[in-house]
């Protein structure tokens, strides 16, 4: 399956007036992610923090927050020949569902600075569906409303729904996308109900089991 992830990119530019005959010293970052993580595989660039600077080179790091136990720092500095100074640091992490959408902000000192700046970058890890479950969605007198809800980075968008001892009677049950329709509320439609929700990178199950008058959720997930 060929997938296309956007490249985020957050960049600040600071221009700095050291005195008045002096032109204006830029100071240039920006926070870069090259792909976007997925759960579960190797280790990878969670987040990159690039600095530019004349005169001398910034100080780079990180407030990591939760993610100080499980994330590696890479940095380097190149001197360019026009006398510009770029620090790049890296967070380097085998990435989790965890991880996602942490808050991690990436912190630069300079000379020419009048104190540090800081930037924040949410983590952004892919993974497929976690956690699969079906809750009421409408009830009505004659017909009941189920929908089969997933935590999955990017939201699930593939659902399929199978009974496990019978086949689903199409003048009783329809389904539509993530919902399952009882158009008939008759006991001969007893049984478990299993919704198959899936992205990109997996699938995982979640089940309800019905009971003409009683229904009770059981969800759980296969990845």
């Amino acid at each position: 399956m060929f997938s296309c992830h956007f490249i985020t990119t957050v960049i600040v530019s600071y221009f700095l007036l050291t005195s008045k005959t002096e032109a204006p010293s830029p100071v240039n970052v920006s926070v870069t992610v090259d792909a976007v993580p997925v759960a579960g595989r190797s280790e990878v660039t969670l987040a990159t923090c690039t600095v530019s600077t004349e005169q001398s080179a910034a100080e780079v790091s990180w407030h990591l927050g939760t993610l100080s136990d499980s994330v590696k720092l890479l940095t380097s500095t190149v001197k360019h020949l026009d006398g510009t100074l770029t620090v790049n640091s890296s967070l380097i992490a085998t990435p989790t569902v965890q991880m996602n959408q942490q808050l991690v902000k990436c912190v630069i000192r300079h000379q020419m600075l009048n104190e540090e700046l800081r930037i924040d970058h949410n983590i952004v890890v892919h993974y497929p569906p976690q956690l699969v479950f079906v809750t009421p969605f409408q009830n009505y007198s004659n017909t009941e409303v189920y929908q089969c809800e997933a935590d999955a980075n990017p939201p699930a968008t593939h659902f399929k729904w199978h009974s496990k001892h019978q086949s689903i009677p199409n003048d009783a049950i329809k389904t539509e996308g993530n919902k399952i329709i009882f158009l008939k509320l008759t006991s001969d439609l007893s049984g478990l109900y299993i919704c198959e929700a899936s992205n990109e990178y997996g699938a995982g199950t979640g089940s309800l089991y019905w009971q003409k008058g009683e229904k009770k959720e059981d969800y759980h997930s296969e990845l």
